[in-house]
C-alpha cells in the first residue's frame, strides 16, 4: 500500500471513527461516573459526586446515541453481511452473547444515569448499578471483539489460519479497546463538563476539580493503550514486522503513539494546572487529537486484516 492509499483510508476511516468514539465513550461512562460516585462515598468530598452525576448526564445521551448507532449497524448488516446479521440472531453464537453484554449495560446504564437523584439516598444500590453496566460493556467487548477478528480472518483465510491469527490479536486487542473506552468516557466527558458549564453553575472551585479529575483519568488508561500497542507489535509473527516496517503502516502506527502521548501531554498539564479553566481550549483540542488516533487504529485494524 503506498503513502497515497494509505492517506485515503485514514480519510475515509474519519467518519465512522467519529461515530465509534462516540460508542466507546457511551461503554466508558458508567466506569467513569460510579467511580467519581464511589470516591465521593469514600472521600467524603461532594465534589465527586457532582462530575459523576455530569458525566452521568453525558453517558445518557451518550447512550442513546449508541442505541441509533447500533441499530443502524445492524440494517447495515442485514443488507450487506446476511451472514453477520444472522450471527447476531443464533442463540449460542459470540455476537449474540456479545449483544445480550451490550443489552444488559444499556439497560442498567439507563437505570443508573437517569436515577443519580432520585436514589441519592440508596447509594450502595446505585452504585451496583453502575458497576453491573460497566462490568456488562467490558464483558461484551471481551466477547465481540475476537469474535469480530475471527470473522475477518475466515473471509480470506483457511480455518487453521483464522484461529491461529485470531488468538495472536484478540488479546491485546481486547485490553487496548477495553483501555480505550475509560479514556474516551473521561476525554468526552471533559469537554462536555466545560460545555455545560454556563448552564450547570457549580462554581469556579467545581470546575477546576473536575477538569483535573477528568484529565487523569482520561491519562492513566491512554497510557495503558499505548503500553497494548507494544504489546501487539511484539504478539505478530516476525515477518508481519518486517513487512510493516517497510510499508507506510509505520507510520500510522508510529503517528496514533505520538497522538496518544501528545493527549497524555495535554491532560498531565491540565492535572498539574493550578488554573486549567485558563487552557480549557486544550481539552478539545485533545477530544480532536483522539478522534484522529482512532481514525488511524481503525486503518491499522483493516491492514492487519489483509497482511496477517
Amino acid at each position: 500500500m503506498s503513502i497515497q492509499e494509505t492517506l485515503t483510508l485514514v480519510a475515509y476511516m474519519l467518519a465512522p471513527a467519529f461515530f465509534s468514539l462516540l460508542g466507546m465513550a457511551a461503554l466508558g461512562s458508567p466506569a467513569i461516573a460510579v467511580l467519581a460516585e464511589i470516591s465521593a462515598k469514600t472521600r467524603k468530598k461532594v465534589l465527586f459526586d457532582k462530575y459523576g452525576q455530569q458525566t452521568a448526564g453525558m453517558g445518557l445521551i451518550l447512550v442513546i446515541a449508541l442505541i441509533l448507532i447500533y441499530g443502524a449497524s445492524l440494517g447495515i448488516a442485514l443488507v450487506r453481511f446476511p451472514d453477520l446479521f444472522q450471527a447476531y440472531l443464533t442463540p449460542g453464537s459470540a455476537f449474540f452473547n456479545g449483544s445480550v453484554a451490550f443489552a444488559v449495560f444499556v439497560v442498567a446504564g439507563l437505570i443508573y444515569f437517569t436515577t443519580w437523584k432520585r436514589m441519592r439516598n440508596a447509594k450502595a444500590a446505585h452504585i451496583a448499578l453502575g458497576l453491573v453496566a460497566t462490568f456488562a460493556a467490558i464483558t461484551g467487548l471481551a466477547i465481540v471483539v475476537p469474535a469480530k477478528l475471527a470473522l475477518n480472518f475466515s473471509l480470506t483465510q483457511p480455518n487453521g489460519d483464522v484461529m491461529t491469527n485470531t488468538v495472536i490479536l484478540a488479546q491485546p486487542m481486547s485490553a487496548m479497546y477495553a483501555l480505550l473506552v475509560l479514556s474516551a468516557a473521561a476525554a468526552l466527558g471533559l469537554a462536555y463538563i466545560l460545555l455545560r458549564r454556563n448552564r450547570d453553575d457549580y462554581g469556579r472551585d467545581y470546575y477546576n476539580f473536575a477538569v483535573r479529575m477528568a484529565s487523569r483519568w482520561a491519562l492513566l488508561p491512554m497510557i495503558g493503550f499505548l503500553g497494548c500497542q507494544l504489546w501487539l507489535y511484539s504478539r505478530l509473527p516476525a515477518d508481519i514486522q518486517t513487512l510493516i516496517l517497510g510499508t507506510p503502516l509505520a507510520y500510522v502506527w508510529v503517528g496514533l503513539t505520538v497522538l496518544g502521548g501528545l493527549c497524555g501531554l495535554i491532560w498531565l498539564f491540565l492535572n498539574r494546572c493550578e488554573s486549567p479553566l485558563r487552557f480549557k481550549g486544550l481539552a478539545f483540542l485533545a477530544v480532536g487529537l483522539f478522534w484522529l488516533l482512532h481514525a488511524l487504529n481503525a486503518t491499522l485494524f483493516v491492514n492487519f486484516m489483509t497482511m496477517m
